[in-house]
């Protein structure tokens, strides 16, 4: 969309800087009308692509209603007796507007962006507004009329190319951006249940660790949903997807925005959080366990009520071993599955010998 406004823009600039230099022929004045009003065409579609990059939904309305804001201008301009520069400050009436609703959509749209782009656009938006005032003024005191041989029509055009481009340059890096992270969220999450995949999970323990204290304490949870695969058997794969979505929902009402929460598996899943000691990782594995067993899942008519066995493990400090962690959870959630499932294991040591663990994971499997 902001590609096709930013065509239209160079067009509209085009035909505006054109029909400008055919302006002091016109005895009526109609070119330099339509030559502004292309000017200010193509400075609305540079501002209403970007904006339609930053959330704004009515680029065209937007566009619109600056074009109807110059035409109110030049007849005010007019019946004041401001002939000779009555597009001139029409115009620039029309690019404050413009400027001004910029500055203001960032500001309301503060969440919608990361920080340096919010504000590079707002210092643009600002500068863009202080200009056309700034150009107003000095078009007003000046003694000739405006003619494109003047001082101040020079620096007019300069920094209108100026303005041009930076919101241009904007454009692209915050399109490059965005499509980085598109390609991120790709890589690093699991597209049903919207939730990180394993590669994802690691990646953000591996941020977290590093971020961290040799004092922190950490819990990782390995869940897994007990007998899943009757779900898939008796009511189809479809209502297992829904019941994952299900799952993720319920676990992410239970935890805070920063903890780590990641789908690693077909129905296993995994948390990571920082913890003042085990009691409060019992408690949040708890508050899952006991949330998923009250909430039903409803399918084909029918309330399905899923349970999850939960293994966890406590690290201090930096994690330099990602995948031994992951390992003791596991261990401690294959426990739970023996015990009768439903249940929190916590990984207390390797309390099995490695072959009745083996032998326990391929059961499991089977």
């Amino acid at each position: 969309m902001y590609v096709v406004y930013w065509v239209l823009a160079l067009l509209a600039q085009a035909i505006g800087l054109a029909l400008l230099m055919l302006a002091h022929r016109d005895d009526l004045r109609l070119i330099g009308m339509i030559a502004f009003t292309g000017l200010i065409c193509a400075r609305a579609l540079s501002t209403a692509g970007l904006l339609s990059l930053c959330g704004e939904d009515r680029p065209a309305a937007f566009t619109m209603a600056i074009v109807g804001v110059w035409f109110t201008a030049v007849i005010f301009s007019r019946i004041a007796g401001f002939d000779s520069v009555a597009n001139v400050a029409s115009f620039y009436v029309a690019a404050f507007a413009i400027s001004i609703y910029g500055f203001y959509f960032m500001v309301r749209n503060v969440h919608s962006l990361r920080v340096h782009f919010r504000r590079s656009l707002m210092a643009v938006f600002a500068f863009e507004a202080l200009t056309c005032l700034a150009l107003l003024s000095a078009y007003n005191m000046q003694n000739s009329p405006p003619s494109l041989g003047s001082a101040t029509t020079s620096i007019a055009l300069i920094t209108g190319f100026v303005l041009f481009s930076l919101k241009g340059f904007l454009a692209v890096w915050l399109t490059v951006e965005r499509l980085e992270r598109d390609l991120r969220d790709l890589a690093f999450s699991d597209p049903l249940t919207n939730v990180l995949n394993r590669r994802g999970v690691i990646d953000e323990i591996e941020k977290m660790s590093h971020r961290s204290a040799k004092t922190d304490l950490f819990a990782f949870f390995s869940l897994d949903l007990d007998n899943f695969k009757s779900i898939n058997d008796a009511h189809g794969h479809s209502a297992g997807d829904r019941a994952l979505v299900n799952f993720t929902h319920v676990v992410r009402q239970c935890l805070r925005e920063r903890d780590i929460f990641g789908r690693t598996g077909g129905e296993e899943f995994a948390i990571f959080t920082r913890v003042t000691d085990r009691k409060t990782a019992g408690q949040i594995a708890e508050r899952i366990r006991s949330s998923l067993e009250a909430t039903p899942f409803r399918e084909d008519g029918r309330e399905l009520r899923m349970t999850v066995s939960i293994g966890v493990t406590l690290m201090r400090g930096r994690i330099g071993d990602i995948e031994s962690m992951l390992t003791e959870a596991d261990r401690a959630l294959y426990k739970a599955k023996g015990d009768g499932r439903n249940r929190i294991v916590f990984y207390d040591g390797p309390a099995q010998p490695l072959a009745e663990a083996a032998e326990h994971e391929v059961a499991l499997a089977v």
